[in-house]
Protein backbone atom coordinates (compact mmCIF):
# COMPACT_ATOMS: atom_id res chain seq x y z
CA UNK A 1 0.00 0.00 0.00
CA UNK A 2 2.87 2.36 0.84
CA UNK A 3 4.51 1.64 -2.53
CA UNK A 4 1.27 2.50 -4.33
CA UNK A 5 1.08 5.86 -2.53
CA UNK A 6 4.66 6.61 -3.47
CA UNK A 7 3.93 5.82 -7.11
CA UNK A 8 1.06 8.29 -7.12
CA UNK A 9 3.32 10.91 -5.56
CA UNK A 10 6.00 10.37 -8.20
CA UNK A 11 3.48 10.54 -11.01
CA UNK A 12 2.14 13.85 -9.75
CA UNK A 13 5.52 15.42 -9.10
CA UNK A 14 7.38 14.39 -12.28
CA UNK A 15 4.99 16.06 -14.78
CA UNK A 16 5.19 19.30 -12.86
CA UNK A 17 8.98 19.31 -13.16
CA UNK A 18 8.85 18.27 -16.81
CA UNK A 19 6.97 21.40 -17.83
CA UNK A 20 9.05 24.42 -18.82
CA UNK A 21 8.06 27.58 -17.04
CA UNK A 22 6.90 30.40 -19.25
CA UNK A 23 8.32 33.87 -19.14
CA UNK A 24 5.30 35.28 -17.35
CA UNK A 25 5.11 32.43 -14.92
CA UNK A 26 5.95 33.23 -11.32
CA UNK A 27 7.90 30.77 -9.16
CA UNK A 28 5.68 28.84 -6.85
CA UNK A 29 6.47 27.08 -3.62
CA UNK A 30 3.84 24.39 -3.29
CA UNK A 31 3.49 22.83 0.11
CA UNK A 32 4.90 19.29 0.33
CA UNK A 33 3.74 16.69 2.80
CA UNK A 34 6.89 15.83 4.92
CA UNK A 35 5.59 12.41 5.89
CA UNK A 36 5.36 11.34 2.27
CA UNK A 37 8.93 12.61 1.63
CA UNK A 38 10.24 10.68 4.60
CA UNK A 39 8.54 7.53 3.36
CA UNK A 40 10.11 8.04 -0.07
CA UNK A 41 13.59 8.47 1.51
CA UNK A 42 13.21 5.33 3.60
CA UNK A 43 12.09 3.39 0.55
CA UNK A 44 15.12 4.52 -1.45
CA UNK A 45 17.50 3.56 1.36
CA UNK A 46 16.12 0.01 1.50
CA UNK A 47 17.56 -2.03 -1.40
CA UNK A 48 14.63 -4.42 -1.77
CA UNK A 49 12.01 -1.71 -1.65
CA UNK A 50 14.05 0.51 -3.97
CA UNK A 51 14.33 -2.28 -6.53
CA UNK A 52 10.61 -2.96 -6.29
CA UNK A 53 9.87 0.75 -6.86
CA UNK A 54 12.15 0.80 -9.91
CA UNK A 55 10.35 -2.22 -11.40
CA UNK A 56 6.96 -0.60 -10.85
CA UNK A 57 8.14 2.61 -12.52
CA UNK A 58 9.48 0.69 -15.54
CA UNK A 59 6.17 -1.14 -15.97
CA UNK A 60 4.32 2.19 -15.78
CA UNK A 61 6.59 3.77 -18.43
CA UNK A 62 6.15 0.79 -20.78
CA UNK A 63 2.36 0.93 -20.43
CA UNK A 64 2.38 4.68 -21.11
CA UNK A 65 4.51 4.18 -24.24
CA UNK A 66 2.19 1.45 -25.59
CA UNK A 67 -0.81 3.77 -25.23
CA UNK A 68 0.85 6.95 -26.49
CA UNK A 69 2.55 5.44 -29.51
CA UNK A 70 -0.55 4.60 -31.64
CA UNK A 71 -2.26 7.85 -30.69
CA UNK A 72 0.72 9.88 -31.87
CA UNK A 73 0.86 7.96 -35.13
CA UNK A 74 -2.88 8.42 -35.75
CA UNK A 75 -2.57 12.12 -35.01
CA UNK A 76 0.25 12.42 -37.52
CA UNK A 77 -1.61 10.32 -40.12
CA UNK A 78 -4.82 12.33 -39.91
CA UNK A 79 -2.98 15.64 -39.55
CA UNK A 80 -5.50 16.79 -36.99
CA UNK A 81 -3.69 19.94 -36.04
CA UNK A 82 -3.50 21.12 -39.64
CA UNK A 83 -7.12 20.13 -40.31
CA UNK A 84 -8.25 22.22 -37.38
CA UNK A 85 -6.95 25.30 -39.16
CA UNK A 86 -9.28 24.65 -42.18
CA UNK A 87 -12.61 26.19 -43.21
CA UNK A 88 -14.47 24.99 -40.12
CA UNK A 89 -11.85 26.50 -37.84
CA UNK A 90 -12.02 29.77 -39.74
CA UNK A 91 -15.82 29.85 -39.44
CA UNK A 92 -15.66 29.14 -35.73
CA UNK A 93 -12.97 31.81 -35.29
CA UNK A 94 -15.11 34.31 -37.28
CA UNK A 95 -18.21 33.65 -35.21
CA UNK A 96 -16.20 33.73 -31.99
CA UNK A 97 -14.98 37.22 -32.91
CA UNK A 98 -18.57 38.44 -32.42
CA UNK A 99 -18.62 37.15 -28.88
CA UNK A 100 -20.46 33.90 -29.58
CA UNK A 101 -19.60 30.94 -27.40
CA UNK A 102 -18.59 27.60 -28.82
CA UNK A 103 -21.71 25.94 -27.38
CA UNK A 104 -23.95 28.47 -29.13
CA UNK A 105 -22.04 27.99 -32.39
CA UNK A 106 -22.68 24.25 -32.09
CA UNK A 107 -26.39 24.91 -31.50
CA UNK A 108 -26.45 27.23 -34.50
CA UNK A 109 -24.94 24.54 -36.73
CA UNK A 110 -27.49 22.06 -35.38
CA UNK A 111 -30.31 24.51 -36.15
CA UNK A 112 -29.09 24.89 -39.74
CA UNK A 113 -29.01 21.12 -40.15
CA UNK A 114 -32.53 20.90 -38.70
CA UNK A 115 -33.76 23.45 -41.25
CA UNK A 116 -32.37 21.31 -44.06
CA UNK A 117 -33.92 18.15 -42.63
CA UNK A 118 -37.32 19.83 -42.10
CA UNK A 119 -37.36 21.22 -45.65
CA UNK A 120 -36.38 17.84 -47.08
CA UNK A 121 -39.00 16.02 -44.99
CA UNK A 122 -41.82 18.40 -45.96
CA UNK A 123 -40.87 18.20 -49.62
CA UNK A 124 -40.67 14.39 -49.61
CA UNK A 125 -44.01 14.13 -47.77
CA UNK A 126 -45.71 16.39 -50.35
CA UNK A 127 -44.27 14.46 -53.28
CA UNK A 128 -45.31 11.14 -51.73
CA UNK A 129 -48.89 12.33 -51.23
CA UNK A 130 -49.11 13.44 -54.87
CA UNK A 131 -47.53 10.17 -56.00
CA UNK A 132 -50.01 8.07 -54.00
CA UNK A 133 -52.91 10.16 -55.34
CA UNK A 134 -51.80 9.58 -58.93
CA UNK A 135 -51.24 5.88 -58.35
CA UNK A 136 -54.84 5.54 -57.15
CA UNK A 137 -56.20 6.70 -60.52
CA UNK A 138 -55.97 3.17 -61.90
CA UNK A 139 -57.73 1.83 -58.81
CA UNK A 140 -60.49 4.41 -59.18
CA UNK A 141 -61.04 3.50 -62.83
CA UNK A 142 -60.94 -0.21 -62.12
CA UNK A 143 -63.59 -0.10 -59.39
CA UNK A 144 -65.48 2.85 -60.95
CA UNK A 145 -64.93 5.15 -57.98
CA UNK A 146 -65.34 8.89 -57.89
CA UNK A 147 -62.50 10.76 -59.59
CA UNK A 148 -61.50 12.51 -56.35
CA UNK A 149 -61.99 9.61 -53.98
CA UNK A 150 -59.31 9.58 -51.18
CA UNK A 151 -58.09 12.99 -52.43
CA UNK A 152 -58.98 14.65 -49.11
CA UNK A 153 -56.89 12.04 -47.27
CA UNK A 154 -53.75 12.93 -49.20
CA UNK A 155 -54.47 16.63 -48.85
CA UNK A 156 -54.59 16.20 -45.07
CA UNK A 157 -51.30 14.30 -45.30
CA UNK A 158 -49.65 17.27 -46.99
CA UNK A 159 -51.02 19.77 -44.49
CA UNK A 160 -50.01 17.52 -41.61
CA UNK A 161 -46.46 17.53 -43.01
CA UNK A 162 -46.50 21.33 -43.18
CA UNK A 163 -47.75 21.55 -39.60
CA UNK A 164 -45.17 19.09 -38.29
CA UNK A 165 -42.38 20.93 -40.08
CA UNK A 166 -43.55 24.26 -38.64
CA UNK A 167 -43.71 22.74 -35.13
CA UNK A 168 -40.16 21.37 -35.40
CA UNK A 169 -38.94 24.70 -36.72
CA UNK A 170 -40.51 26.52 -33.78
CA UNK A 171 -39.05 24.00 -31.35
CA UNK A 172 -35.52 24.42 -32.76
CA UNK A 173 -35.81 28.22 -32.87
CA UNK A 174 -36.84 28.41 -29.22
CA UNK A 175 -33.97 26.14 -28.22
CA UNK A 176 -31.50 28.28 -30.18
CA UNK A 177 -32.86 31.49 -28.65
CA UNK A 178 -32.55 30.05 -25.14
CA UNK A 179 -28.97 29.00 -25.89
CA UNK A 180 -28.14 32.52 -27.08
CA UNK A 181 -29.64 34.07 -23.95
CA UNK A 182 -27.78 31.62 -21.76
CA UNK A 183 -30.96 30.51 -20.02
CA UNK A 184 -32.91 27.31 -19.85
CA UNK A 185 -34.75 26.30 -23.00
CA UNK A 186 -38.54 26.56 -22.91
CA UNK A 187 -38.90 24.27 -25.92
CA UNK A 188 -39.48 21.08 -23.87
CA UNK A 189 -42.60 22.74 -22.44
CA UNK A 190 -44.09 22.59 -25.95
CA UNK A 191 -43.75 18.80 -26.16
CA UNK A 192 -47.22 18.33 -24.65
CA UNK A 193 -48.75 20.67 -27.22
CA UNK A 194 -46.95 18.86 -30.04
CA UNK A 195 -48.12 15.47 -28.82
CA UNK A 196 -51.72 16.73 -28.63
CA UNK A 197 -51.46 18.08 -32.17
CA UNK A 198 -50.05 14.78 -33.38
CA UNK A 199 -52.94 12.85 -31.79
CA UNK A 200 -55.49 15.19 -33.39
CA UNK A 201 -53.90 14.73 -36.81
CA UNK A 202 -54.02 10.96 -36.38
CA UNK A 203 -57.69 11.15 -35.36
CA UNK A 204 -58.57 13.24 -38.42
CA UNK A 205 -56.64 10.84 -40.65
CA UNK A 206 -58.57 7.89 -39.24
CA UNK A 207 -61.91 9.70 -39.63
CA UNK A 208 -61.14 10.57 -43.25
CA UNK A 209 -59.91 7.05 -43.94
CA UNK A 210 -63.14 5.53 -42.59
CA UNK A 211 -65.26 8.08 -44.48
CA UNK A 212 -63.50 7.57 -47.80
CA UNK A 213 -63.37 3.80 -47.35
CA UNK A 214 -67.10 3.47 -46.66
CA UNK A 215 -67.96 5.75 -49.58
CA UNK A 216 -65.68 3.76 -51.88
CA UNK A 217 -67.37 0.52 -50.75
CA UNK A 218 -70.81 2.01 -51.42
CA UNK A 219 -69.72 3.11 -54.90
CA UNK A 220 -68.37 -0.37 -55.69
CA UNK A 221 -71.60 -2.01 -54.51
CA UNK A 222 -73.68 0.51 -56.41
CA UNK A 223 -71.76 -0.13 -59.63
CA UNK A 224 -71.95 -3.92 -59.33
CA UNK A 225 -75.72 -3.80 -58.70
CA UNK A 226 -76.57 -1.02 -61.13
CA UNK A 227 -78.51 -3.41 -63.39
CA UNK A 228 -80.54 -4.93 -60.58
CA UNK A 229 -82.05 -1.96 -58.78
CA UNK A 230 -79.94 1.20 -58.94
CA UNK A 231 -82.75 3.41 -57.64
CA UNK A 232 -82.82 1.42 -54.41
CA UNK A 233 -79.11 2.05 -53.85
CA UNK A 234 -79.50 5.73 -54.72
CA UNK A 235 -82.17 5.93 -52.06
CA UNK A 236 -80.30 4.16 -49.24
CA UNK A 237 -76.72 5.37 -49.81
CA UNK A 238 -77.43 9.08 -49.01
CA UNK A 239 -79.02 8.05 -45.73
CA UNK A 240 -76.06 5.79 -44.87
CA UNK A 241 -73.64 8.61 -45.69
CA UNK A 242 -75.54 11.10 -43.53
CA UNK A 243 -75.69 8.71 -40.58
CA UNK A 244 -71.99 7.87 -40.95
CA UNK A 245 -71.03 11.53 -41.16
CA UNK A 246 -72.99 12.30 -38.01
CA UNK A 247 -71.40 9.40 -36.09
CA UNK A 248 -67.84 10.21 -37.21
CA UNK A 249 -68.27 13.89 -36.41
CA UNK A 250 -69.57 13.11 -32.94
CA UNK A 251 -66.75 10.65 -32.20
CA UNK A 252 -64.06 13.02 -33.51
CA UNK A 253 -65.48 15.86 -31.43
CA UNK A 254 -65.39 13.72 -28.29
CA UNK A 255 -61.77 12.69 -28.93
CA UNK A 256 -60.71 16.28 -29.58
CA UNK A 257 -62.34 17.52 -26.38
CA UNK A 258 -60.72 14.69 -24.45
CA UNK A 259 -57.26 15.55 -25.84
CA UNK A 260 -57.77 19.20 -24.94
CA UNK A 261 -58.32 18.19 -21.34
CA UNK A 262 -62.09 18.55 -21.24
CA UNK A 263 -63.93 15.97 -19.14
CA UNK A 264 -66.47 14.53 -21.56
CA UNK A 265 -68.38 12.39 -19.04
CA UNK A 266 -70.55 15.31 -17.86
CA UNK A 267 -71.13 16.21 -21.48
CA UNK A 268 -72.32 12.68 -22.24
CA UNK A 269 -74.63 12.72 -19.24
CA UNK A 270 -75.95 16.15 -20.20
CA UNK A 271 -76.45 15.02 -23.79
CA UNK A 272 -78.50 12.07 -22.54
CA UNK A 273 -80.75 14.28 -20.45
CA UNK A 274 -81.03 16.80 -23.28
CA UNK A 275 -81.89 14.00 -25.69
CA UNK A 276 -84.74 12.86 -23.46
CA UNK A 277 -86.04 16.43 -23.20
CA UNK A 278 -85.81 16.93 -26.96
CA UNK A 279 -87.54 13.60 -27.48
CA UNK A 280 -90.55 14.77 -25.48
CA UNK A 281 -90.58 18.20 -27.06
CA UNK A 282 -89.91 17.12 -30.63
CA UNK A 283 -92.25 14.20 -31.06
CA UNK A 284 -92.97 15.28 -34.62
CA UNK A 285 -89.32 14.93 -35.56
CA UNK A 286 -89.15 11.50 -33.94
CA UNK A 287 -92.28 10.46 -35.77
CA UNK A 288 -90.84 11.71 -39.05
CA UNK A 289 -87.65 9.76 -38.45
CA UNK A 290 -89.37 6.50 -37.54
CA UNK A 291 -91.91 6.74 -40.37
CA UNK A 292 -89.16 7.54 -42.84
CA UNK A 293 -87.14 4.55 -41.72
CA UNK A 294 -90.12 2.25 -42.23
CA UNK A 295 -90.96 3.72 -45.65
CA UNK A 296 -87.38 3.46 -46.90
CA UNK A 297 -86.50 0.01 -45.60
CA UNK A 298 -89.84 -1.42 -46.71
CA UNK A 299 -89.01 -0.11 -50.19
CA UNK A 300 -92.25 1.81 -50.70
CA UNK A 301 -90.56 4.40 -52.87
CA UNK A 302 -87.16 5.21 -54.32
CA UNK A 303 -85.29 8.04 -55.92
CA UNK A 304 -86.77 8.61 -59.37
CA UNK A 305 -90.19 7.06 -58.69
CA UNK A 306 -93.33 8.91 -59.70
CA UNK A 307 -95.53 8.96 -56.61
CA UNK A 308 -98.53 10.66 -55.15
CA UNK A 309 -98.44 11.57 -51.46
CA UNK A 310 -101.80 12.92 -50.45
CA UNK A 311 -102.58 15.69 -52.90
CA UNK A 312 -98.91 16.08 -53.99
CA UNK A 313 -97.78 14.39 -57.16
CA UNK A 314 -94.32 14.27 -58.73
CA UNK A 315 -90.96 12.56 -59.16
CA UNK A 316 -88.99 11.71 -56.02
CA UNK A 317 -85.81 13.81 -56.21
CA UNK A 318 -84.39 13.57 -52.69
CA UNK A 319 -84.98 11.54 -49.56
CA UNK A 320 -83.61 12.35 -46.12
CA UNK A 321 -84.30 10.80 -42.74
CA UNK A 322 -87.08 13.34 -42.19
CA UNK A 323 -88.65 14.36 -45.49
CA UNK A 324 -89.29 13.57 -49.16
CA UNK A 325 -88.73 16.06 -51.96
CA UNK A 326 -90.99 15.83 -55.04
CA UNK A 327 -90.89 17.76 -58.31
CA UNK A 328 -94.05 17.86 -60.39
CA UNK A 329 -94.44 18.26 -64.15
CA UNK A 330 -94.24 22.05 -64.18
CA UNK A 331 -91.09 22.05 -62.00
CA UNK A 332 -92.67 22.86 -58.66
CA UNK A 333 -90.83 21.26 -55.73
CA UNK A 334 -92.95 19.79 -52.93
CA UNK A 335 -91.39 18.88 -49.58
CA UNK A 336 -93.45 16.36 -47.63
CA UNK A 337 -92.42 15.31 -44.07
CA UNK A 338 -92.56 11.58 -43.46
CA UNK A 339 -94.86 12.15 -40.53
CA UNK A 340 -97.57 13.38 -42.91
CA UNK A 341 -97.27 10.39 -45.23
CA UNK A 342 -100.21 8.09 -44.66
CA UNK A 343 -100.68 6.65 -48.15
CA UNK A 344 -97.96 6.21 -50.78
CA UNK A 345 -99.23 5.87 -54.36
CA UNK A 346 -96.30 4.69 -56.47
CA UNK A 347 -96.99 4.87 -60.21
CA UNK A 348 -93.67 3.39 -61.30
CA UNK A 349 -93.12 0.37 -59.04
CA UNK A 350 -91.40 -2.37 -61.08
CA UNK A 351 -93.69 -1.74 -64.12
CA UNK A 352 -96.57 0.51 -65.22
CA UNK A 353 -99.89 0.31 -67.01
CA UNK A 354 -101.25 2.96 -69.33
CA UNK A 355 -105.05 2.93 -69.16
CA UNK A 356 -107.13 3.76 -72.26
CA UNK A 357 -110.73 4.98 -72.17
CA UNK A 358 -111.61 4.98 -75.85
CA UNK A 359 -114.88 6.76 -76.55
CA UNK A 360 -116.66 6.23 -79.91
CA UNK A 361 -120.08 7.14 -81.24
CA UNK A 362 -123.08 4.96 -80.51
CA UNK A 363 -123.36 4.06 -84.19
CA UNK A 364 -119.91 2.43 -84.33
CA UNK A 365 -119.32 -1.32 -84.30
CA UNK A 366 -117.58 -2.24 -81.02
CA UNK A 367 -115.83 -5.32 -82.46
CA UNK A 368 -114.45 -3.25 -85.33
CA UNK A 369 -113.05 -0.70 -82.88
CA UNK A 370 -111.43 -3.46 -80.74
CA UNK A 371 -109.82 -5.01 -83.82
CA UNK A 372 -108.45 -1.61 -84.77
CA UNK A 373 -106.93 -1.16 -81.30
CA UNK A 374 -105.21 -4.56 -81.47
CA UNK A 375 -103.83 -3.74 -84.89
CA UNK A 376 -102.41 -0.46 -83.58
CA UNK A 377 -100.81 -2.25 -80.63
CA UNK A 378 -99.13 -4.82 -82.90
CA UNK A 379 -97.67 -2.05 -85.06
CA UNK A 380 -96.43 -0.13 -82.01
CA UNK A 381 -94.72 -3.20 -80.52
CA UNK A 382 -93.00 -3.83 -83.85
CA UNK A 383 -91.55 -0.31 -83.85
CA UNK A 384 -87.81 -0.11 -83.10
CA UNK A 385 -88.21 2.88 -80.83
CA UNK A 386 -91.36 2.04 -78.87
CA UNK A 387 -91.28 -1.77 -79.00
CA UNK A 388 -88.65 -2.22 -76.25
CA UNK A 389 -90.74 -0.04 -73.95
CA UNK A 390 -93.79 -2.34 -74.08
CA UNK A 391 -93.72 -5.48 -71.94
CA UNK A 392 -96.94 -7.22 -73.02
CA UNK A 393 -99.61 -6.93 -75.78
CA UNK A 394 -102.52 -4.63 -75.17
CA UNK A 395 -105.24 -5.95 -72.88
CA UNK A 396 -108.77 -5.10 -74.07
CA UNK A 397 -111.06 -5.05 -71.06
CA UNK A 398 -114.20 -4.53 -73.22
CA UNK A 399 -117.09 -2.10 -73.37
CA UNK A 400 -116.90 -0.33 -70.04
CA UNK A 401 -119.79 2.17 -69.92
CA UNK A 402 -122.27 4.27 -71.82
CA UNK A 403 -121.67 7.98 -71.54
CA UNK A 404 -124.02 10.75 -72.58
CA UNK A 405 -122.63 10.98 -76.09
CA UNK A 406 -120.25 7.99 -76.44
CA UNK A 407 -119.66 4.40 -75.59
CA UNK A 408 -116.37 3.78 -73.72
CA UNK A 409 -114.06 0.85 -74.44
CA UNK A 410 -111.46 0.29 -71.69
CA UNK A 411 -108.00 -1.13 -72.41
CA UNK A 412 -104.51 -1.04 -70.92
CA UNK A 413 -100.93 -1.74 -72.02
CA UNK A 414 -98.03 -2.85 -69.79
CA UNK A 415 -94.80 -0.85 -70.11
CA UNK A 416 -91.53 -0.18 -68.37
CA UNK A 417 -91.94 1.81 -65.11
CA UNK A 418 -91.29 5.30 -66.46
CA UNK A 419 -92.41 4.80 -70.07
CA UNK A 420 -96.18 4.55 -69.72
CA UNK A 421 -96.75 8.16 -70.72
CA UNK A 422 -94.42 7.93 -73.72
CA UNK A 423 -96.17 4.80 -75.02
CA UNK A 424 -99.65 6.17 -74.25
CA UNK A 425 -99.11 9.42 -76.12
CA UNK A 426 -97.78 7.66 -79.21
CA UNK A 427 -100.67 5.17 -79.12
CA UNK A 428 -103.21 8.02 -78.93
CA UNK A 429 -101.59 9.74 -81.91
CA UNK A 430 -101.77 6.63 -84.04
CA UNK A 431 -105.33 5.86 -82.89
CA UNK A 432 -106.55 9.30 -84.03
CA UNK A 433 -105.00 8.79 -87.46
CA UNK A 434 -106.47 5.27 -87.81
CA UNK A 435 -109.96 6.36 -86.71
CA UNK A 436 -109.94 9.20 -89.25
CA UNK A 437 -108.88 6.82 -92.02
CA UNK A 438 -111.61 4.29 -91.14
CA UNK A 439 -114.26 6.93 -90.53
CA UNK A 440 -114.73 5.89 -86.91
CA UNK A 441 -116.34 8.78 -85.14
CA UNK A 442 -114.81 10.11 -81.98
CA UNK A 443 -117.75 12.03 -80.53
CA UNK A 444 -117.54 15.31 -78.81
CA UNK A 445 -120.13 16.59 -76.32
CA UNK A 446 -123.43 17.71 -77.93
CA UNK A 447 -127.03 18.23 -76.82
CA UNK A 448 -130.40 17.16 -78.30
CA UNK A 449 -133.10 19.87 -78.07
CA UNK A 450 -136.56 18.51 -77.21
CA UNK A 451 -139.61 20.75 -77.86
CA UNK A 452 -142.12 18.48 -76.18
CA UNK A 453 -145.34 16.98 -77.70
CA UNK A 454 -149.16 17.26 -77.32
CA UNK A 455 -151.57 14.55 -76.10
CA UNK A 456 -151.88 13.15 -79.60
CA UNK A 457 -148.12 12.65 -79.76
CA UNK A 458 -147.50 15.47 -82.18
CA UNK A 459 -144.62 17.76 -81.60
CA UNK A 460 -145.19 21.46 -82.14
CA UNK A 461 -143.63 23.12 -85.14
CA UNK A 462 -140.30 24.77 -84.41
CA UNK A 463 -139.92 28.33 -85.67
CA UNK A 464 -136.55 28.06 -87.42
CA UNK A 465 -134.94 30.96 -89.31
CA UNK A 466 -131.91 30.61 -91.54
CA UNK A 467 -129.80 33.71 -91.78
CA UNK A 468 -127.19 34.20 -94.47
CA UNK A 469 -124.79 37.06 -94.71
CA UNK A 470 -123.31 37.99 -98.10
CA UNK A 471 -121.25 41.05 -98.80
CA UNK A 472 -122.18 42.52 -95.49
CA UNK A 473 -125.92 42.36 -96.32
CA UNK A 474 -128.08 40.17 -94.03
CA UNK A 475 -130.88 38.29 -95.75
CA UNK A 476 -133.52 36.03 -94.23
CA UNK A 477 -135.18 33.12 -95.91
Amino acid sequence: MRIFILLLLVLTVIPLRAQEPSQDAQPANPAVDTSQVENLISTLENDAERQQLIEQLQLLVEANQEEAGPLESITEALNIEQAGTGLASEVVHFLSSYGLSKSFIGDLVTFALMLLLIAAGVFINGRLSLLFDRRLKKLRKRFHLDGRRFHSLFRLQRWAGYGLGLALLLYSALHLFASYQGGKSQAPALSGLFSTGFVLVVVFLLVLLIWEGVNASLEVVEYKNRRLNPARLQTITPIIRNALLFALTLMALMVVLSELGVNIMPLLAGAGVLGIAIGFGAQTLVRDFLTGAMVIFEDLLQIGDVVQLGDKFGVVEKITIRKIQLRDLDGTVHTVPFGEVTIVSNLTKEYSYYLFNVGVAYRENVDEVIACLKELDAGLRADEKFGPLILEPIEILGLDKFDDSAIVIKARTKTLPHEKWTVGREFNRRMKIAFDERNIEIPFPHQTIYFGEDKQGQAPNANVRLVRESGGIRAEE
